[in-house]
């Protein structure tokens, strides 16, 4: 289990990517130090040689001149294959061989044919320069060679740097330098700076694995308590909620998340629970009249007539039962999204104009007047007979509880952003405590009245205008009148 929990693949992840970033931090570290060594090196080692160089050239030019005032020709002092040259570098060596700046430093000297011709005395000594050494150095090149010498008494291998100069003169190789140092202090460095990352780098992913554990700890509790408060909700306990940590992260969105959804929850069970219990006592009515008539007709023989009468009486209950299962039914696709809607261009004032045409016949009766206020440019994307149905239902609504002599008026307005469509009417209104319910299943204001219907009519259009992703906005006053307003967006 703790192998498959999120506190281990956390820490797991986390000690990888650690490992592998720490790893490739350490060899560029050491990649770069060992090529800025290598180059400060090589640097040193060319200084030293051209120092050498520019030395032993003053040195000869002052011979040079000595000899040129005793008398001597200046074509004898030639620095290729001359014997004098060689006495100089000699000398120039055994002087300059204890300078500080030479300290650590081997310098040969070589002729023209790569022989030793001068050596200092503080490192091995080689007789002849290196053959393909000498075949770059005869072509003008400068040489860096890496050779290892060993000590005939203590056995002990050294490598050296090694960094060889060509020195012309009249377009011949005169003689060549040649600058040794041994890369002892070079390669000290590089090994201290690997066993410092060999031994730093699994302590670090060690140290840090350990710190994982508590960081994963302290992310993971947050959720440890969620799951636990979790456990605890049952279809009998919705109203608990999870606790909201102290925090703006994404386990704060989580336990929001899961809060909401359990009010949805909570909303739809208390919801099935009322629907359900309502439902009980609108078909228990009907079915109540239904077995009372016909308990009353089979007490006796009855004649035609009479039982014609209570099988019309049953027919009637029956109708009522078929509309509430039809207007349920209608509500349980509008909930599950099972609703198809052909969404087309509706013209609003035709179509209200239509509506309120079918409308006005039964206004009639109440004497009620029903007037249209509605511009002809002004359009909404639906489907018409879904609207249809909830506008019929909206306008229905306004005239059963209108009294005698009031008045309807729908109108439509428009702005930038929306369609607002408004049914107000002088009707008796709706009390305030009763507003929050009207758009509840089988709600009714006045509940004395159940042949005016069934508290459906409502609902179905509450659910049909959220469908057109609009929504209803009623208001009312006890005794003043009431005014829907529907809002499309444009």
């Amino acid at each position: 289990m703790f192998l498959k929990s999120i506190r281990f693949k956390i820490v797991f992840w986390y000690t990888v990517i650690l490992a592998l970033v720490l790893s490739l931090f350490s060899i560029l570290v050491y990649a770069n130090l060992s090529k800025t060594l290598y180059y400060d090196f090589n640097n040193l080692l060319q200084l030293k040689a051209e120092g050498v160089v520019d030395s032993i050239d003053t040195y000869w030019e002052l011979e040079k001149q000595e000899g040129v005032r005793q008398g001597a020709t200046a074509a004898v002092f030639t620095k290729i294959n001359n014997l004098n040259f060689v006495k100089i570098a000699q000398r120039w060596v055994k002087e300059e061989s204890t300078d500080p700046g030479l300290l650590g430093i081997i310098v040969d000297i070589f002729g023209s044919d790569g022989k030793n011709i001068a050596s200092s005395r503080n490192g091995p000594r080689t007789d002849y320069l290196r053959q393909e050494n000498l075949a770059a150095i005869l072509q003008g090149h400068s040489v860096f060679d890496n050779v290892l010498f060993t000590d005939n008494h203590s056995k002990k291998n050294t490598l050296m740097r090694q960094f060889s100069i060509p020195v012309i003169e009249n377009n011949r190789l005169a003689y060549v330098v040649r600058v040794s140092s041994p890369m002892t202090t070079f390669q000290s460095a590089l090994n201290k700076l690997r066993f410092i990352f060999f031994l730093l780098l699994p302590l670090v992913i060690f140290i840090s694995s350990i710190a994982g554990f508590f960081l994963a700890d302290l992310i993971i509790k947050p959720l440890k308590n969620i799951i636990k408060t979790v456990r605890r909700i049952t279809a009998e306990n919705l109203k608990l909620r999870i606790k909201l940590p102290d925090t703006k992260d994404e386990i704060k969105r989580l336990a929001d998340t899961f809060n909401a959804m359990l009010e949805k929850l909570d909303a739809s069970f208390t919801s099935q629970k009322q629907m359900i219990q309502d439902i009980s006592h609108e078909l228990r009515t009907p079915l109540t009249i239904m077995r009372g008539e016909m308990e009353v007709a089979l007490k006796k023989a009855r004649s035609p007539e009479e039982y014609k009468v209570v099988l019309e009486s049953s027919l009637e209950e029956i109708g009522r039962l078929s509309f509430i299962v039809e207007n349920l039914l209608i509500l349980s696709r509008f909930d599950s999204q099972e609703v198809s809607l052909d969404i087309k261009p509706i013209a609003i004032a035709r179509f209200l104009n239509d509506i309120v045409s079918d409308v006005r016949i039964i206004a009639q009766r109440k004497r009620i007047v029903i007037t249209c206020s509605c511009p002809d440019y002004v359009f909404v994307r639906g489907d018409e007979s879904q609207l249809r149905r909830a506008f019929l239902n909206i306008i229905d609504n306004a005239i059963k509880y209108t009294p005698e002599g009031g008045k309807i008026l729908v109108n439509v307005e428009k702005t930038e952003t929306e369609v607002q469509i408004k049914v107000s009417d002088t009707g008796i209104g709706i009390s305030r405590e009763n507003l929050p319910f009207i758009f509840d299943r089988f709600f009714r204001v006045d509940k004395s009245r159940s042949s005016e219907g069934f508290g459906l009519g409502l609902s179905i259009t509450k659910s049909i205008i959220e469908a057109h992703k609009g929504s209803v906005i009623i208001s009312s006053e006890l005794g003043k009148g009431t005014e829907m307003r529907v809002i499309f967006p444009d």
